[in-house]
């Protein structure tokens, strides 16, 4: 399973759940090859419901972005606080699958 090390996260009201945006060079530690892919998103969980895919998603897409700093993801501000407002989160990556994990 592949990850990345723990990124600043930046909360935006414009976002909806469904996107999450970093930089293109945290995607290619995931494995992310195209500017945006379509995953299913796991947040508010454990790391075990996750690898067992017995938590509920939500699909989304990740957008790699060049206006996105890198070492930190945008996401939206309700996801933000559902995770629990953590000021750094890893992301885990199991083929079309992404976990949300605050760091």
């Amino acid at each position: 399973m592949k990850h990345t090390a723990a990124l600043a996260v930046l909360g935006d009201f414009s976002f909806d759940e469904k996107t999450i945006n970093i930089h293109p060079n945290d995607g290619f530690d995931l494995g992310f090859m195209v500017t945006n892919e379509v995953v299913r998103i796991y947040f508010g969980c454990t790391l075990q419901e996750f690898q067992a895919d017995s938590a509920q998603a939500i699909y989304g897409k990740i957008h790699l972005k060049n206006e996105c700093r890198n070492g930190s993801i945008e996401l939206s501000l309700r996801t933000v606080e559902r995770i629990g407002k953590p000021k750094k989160i890893a992301i885990f990556r199991d083929q079309d699958r992404i976990f949300l994990q605050p760091a």
